[in-house]
């Protein structure tokens, strides 16, 4: 009767410790993966104000630039997709380690970028970084 209490007593300590994160660090994580996820969304519409200044910084047309709008969107679609996928097979830390920092470095080039077809394509890669984060994470 004593074993099994202690044993019952053991079972239930290491149902507690199924993680080495302490609470704090737990909640820091939630935090910041929450916050990267809440980028997908900012990244698509922080960019309607700025469709007149960019057409005539490219000196190109509005239907241009919402072309950069049309295939982020064509792209967050498929992004889950793919990297959900990668996900399961290399696992969840190395794929959004991976797009994060891809994320940033499309952010700094579209920052940087002097040509239409620069933008649209690193708006591209901005949205395959960024659009599948929630099916990492979920």
């Amino acid at each position: 009767m004593a074993d099994e209490k202690a044993s019952n007593r053991q079972d239930a300590e290491e149902l507690e410790r199924y993680s080495v994160f302490s609470a704090a660090s737990k909640w820091c994580i939630v935090a910041m993966v929450s916050y990267a996820a809440w980028f997908s969304t900012l990244t698509s519409f922080i960019y309607y104000p700025a469709i007149h200044e960019l057409a005539q910084t490219f000196a190109v047309s509005i239907d241009k630039i919402n072309l950069t709008i049309t295939s982020y969107m064509a792209m967050a679609t498929v992004a889950p997709t793919l990297l959900g996928d990668a996900a399961d097979v290399l696992g969840r830390r190395p794929v959004y380690v991976l797009a994060l920092s891809l994320y940033i470095g499309a952010n700094i080039g579209i920052v940087l970028s002097n040509s239409y077809a620069a933008l649209v394509g690193l708006r591209v890669l901005q949205a395959l970084a960024i659009s599948g984060k929630l099916s990492i994470l979920s």
